[in-house]
């Protein structure tokens, strides 16, 4: 199926990425908007777009009085035109060349398709601090929602357009808000599709947004287990 795609792609000091993630969509992905929300980059990552500009289509966004995934991924959806709505990591070097599979999963009648590190043949090769954590959120999520899904931190995925609506009174914090999201997802009963996915060992070259330091990192950790929480009381 001919499908146009829209693919939010959210910044903040990615300089030494940004062009990477455009060339592999450019490369791999037809019938494209790219939309990137840049919050107000320090590292020249906008004077960066502005000289990919001439080699690469893709709407730019500079927010300068706010900052945050989750509210970047929303305003992104806001601007979204596609039949398909994904979200990738910039400075992931692989993340992008799944996308082609995960929208043949929503041409053959998922509704949304998500790249899994815990089904099988799925994986997370990073430093045990955070393999470990990750997986403990994940087995939380699972035992308290009780609904069948696997990867509740991915946050790597395609929607149908329609889904965005489900996404309006859900998107806060960091990226916990798709634990929420997906719990909705399975209680309205749409099809949801786990792709494999082995997440590769840390770039040293690439400095983590979520694992800055211990202290933001046991931080955001705590966020992940109240939304948990949360859901079960507002939903």
């Amino acid at each position: 199926m001919n499908k146009t795609v829209s693919i939010i792609l959210c910044t903040f000091n990615e300089v030494n990425h940004i062009e990477n993630s455009l060339d592999l969509i450019k490369k791999n992905l037809n019938n494209v908007q790219v939309i990137i929300v840049d919050d107000n980059s320090s590292d020249g990552t906008i004077e960066k777009l502005d000289q990919l500009k001439y080699k690469f289509s893709f709407e730019l966004y500079v927010r300068k009085k706010e900052r945050g995934l989750a509210t970047a991924q929303k305003f992104g959806f806001s601007k979204a035109k596609g039949d398909y709505v994904g979200t990738v990591d910039v400075n992931s070097k692989d993340q992008l060349l799944y996308f082609k599979d995960l929208i043949d999963r929503l041409d053959n009648g998922y509704d949304i398709a998500v790249l899994s590190r815990y089904v099988p043949g799925g994986g997370d090769e990073r430093v045990f601090i955070r393999s470990l954590t990750s997986l403990a959120i994940n087995k939380v999520s699972k035992f308290f929602l009780r609904i069948s899904f696997n990867d509740f931190t991915s946050g790597i995925f395609i929607m149908k357009r329609e889904l965005l609506l489900e996404t309006e009174n859900v998107i806060s914090g960091y990226a916990e808000w798709f634990i929420e999201f997906i719990y909705i997802l399975h209680k309205k009963n749409f099809k949801i599709f786990e792709l494999p996915y082995v997440q590769t060992k840390d770039d040293k070259s690439i400095k983590s947004k979520s694992y800055p330091n211990f202290v933001k990192f046991f931080y955001l950790g705590l966020k992940y287990f109240l939304r948990i929480l949360l859901t079960l009381i507002r939903r």
